[in-house]
């Protein structure tokens, strides 16, 4: 009785340390929704685990990870944060990497038990294997927790789609070989390590595959991030050259300007210098940048949307400053401040297309020494519907005949639940959305 608790307990305990690291791996890449989502991750884990068990839901190898995979994929959705491709991938990732790592140690050891002539493996071996295998995976995680950090947002599906087809077509491969080497009853003098040795790199080949497959999104990630950022620092040079250049012409006229204000004074045509000095200083706004946030990647975005909303006769006032790449990425700030304003510029087009004013845009901003607070205002020209602090998009998928949520907000809250920051979104007689981000120096 006592050994049979003893199992027991060492059964239950492992497992709570499986799932503990399973859901720091999750918390880190997407984000936890809930304060005690690990209870409700182990209790959600505990019951389809147990309900297979006891009902035998899955009796097939292949029928237990479909089982295990679709049950992990629900409560991921449930208690974390991110896109469904990103928690489908992690998903997959999560319950491949172990069976393929257990592959690579299982032909061994029913290589060793088929030489004795037992033709079954001892619980012991099967227990060391499990335990090797669970050290792989946490090792595996810790790697790519710690190292790759842009997998914490949103990635594209035509990259996650890609990457989750040889993820599970390596699993497959492995499965089946192990399969075809076990099912073997009698072997050659000589030939049985040799395959099982094969078999075993083969899987172990599949693992740093697996491994190999994330590192590569990462990179994916990684040349898409440098790619935007080199376009928002070529519009912000081209912008301060423009600035450049007027200013330049400005001052070669400058001379100019003052023999007139001069002669006109002296004539007591006072009216006239008022009306000279109001035209320079008009010309004077238009060679200065609109924006100054402290940071450059968000003045080139900025300049760039303000001047898009002046030309279509938006009143649009920007009062912000950003804090520094220490406290938030220059990516995340520009995401934030581009799908925003872009959304701001489209609900006013919408009211300039059916007959109405062009509409008003307010951005305010204030940084704190540990949290950041944004501030976006906008006309609108019809109710907007939001449901779940999402705004119900007016666009249509070009596969679909029916309307999505909007990408920009989702690209937003991606943003604001990895900094574990607050977003807020309203929609009555203007649309109004609200940030904070927790953004203390890294």
């Amino acid at each position: 009785m006592s050994a049979w608790i003893w199992e027991a307990v060492r059964i239950c305990f492992l497992g709570l340390v499986d799932l503990f690291f399973e859901y720091r791996f999750l918390k880190k890449m997407c984000g936890a929704k809930y304060r005690c989502t690990f209870v409700w991750f182990y209790l959600g884990s505990f019951i389809y685990g147990y309900a297979n068990r006891t009902f035998t839901l899955a009796g097939t190898t292949l029928g237990n990870f479909i089982y295990l995979s679709l049950c992990g994929l629900v409560l991921n959705m449930l208690l974390f944060h991110g896109s469904t491709v990103k928690k489908i991938f992690f998903t997959l990732w999560m319950y491949c990497a172990p069976e393929i790592a257990f592959c690579a140690v299982f032909p061994l050891i029913h290589a060793a038990a088929a030489a004795d002539g037992s033709g079954y493996c001892s619980e012991q071996a099967l227990s060391a294997a499990g335990f090797a295998v669970c050290l792989v995976q946490y090792l595996m995680m810790e790697v790519l927790q710690r190292k790759l950090h842009l997998l914490r947002r949103d990635f594209s599906e035509k990259d996650a789609f890609y990457l989750m087809y040889i993820i599970v077509f390596i699993y497959a491969a492995v499965t089946l070989l192990l399969d075809l080497f076990t099912g073997i009853g009698e072997w050659a003098e000589g030939t049985l390590f040799p395959t099982a040795l094969c078999c075993s790199l083969i899987a172990a080949a599949g693992t740093g595959l697996h491994l190999f497959c994330v590192i590569m999104l990462e990179r994916r990630l990684l040349e898409r991030l440098a790619e935007q950022q080199y376009a928002m620092l070529s519009s912000h040079l081209e912008s301060a050259g423009e600035q450049y250049e007027q200013l330049r012409k400005m001052r070669h006229d400058m001379k100019n300007h003052g023999l007139c204000l001069a002669r006109l004074l002296a004539d007591g045509r006072t009216e006239e210098a008022v009306h000279y000095l109001e035209e320079l200083d008009i010309r004077a706004d238009q060679g200065q940048s609109a924006v100054q946030t402290g940071s450059a990647y968000a003045d080139a975005l900025l300049n760039s949307k303000y001047q898009q909303a002046r030309k279509l006769g938006i009143d649009i006032s920007i009062r912000m400053s950003a804090p520094g790449e220490d406290r938030l990425a220059a990516a995340d700030l520009c995401c934030i401040l581009a799908n925003a304003l872009d959304n701001a510029v489209e609900a006013c087009e919408r009211g300039i297309h059916a007959g109405a004013p062009a509409g008003w845009i307010r951005i305010r901003s204030r940084t704190h020494p540990n949290y950041w607070m944004l501030e976006i205002r906008n006309s609108i020209h019809e109710p907007v519907a939001v449901e779940q602090g999402r705004i119900r998009s007016s666009k249509r998928r070009h596969f679909r005949q029916q309307p999505a949520y909007g990408v920009g907000l989702q690209n937003i809250r991606s943003v604001v639940d990895r900094y574990e920051g607050v977003m807020e979104v309203e929609s009555e007689t203007e649309f109004s959305l609200n940030i904070m981000l927790p953004v203390a120096s890294r």
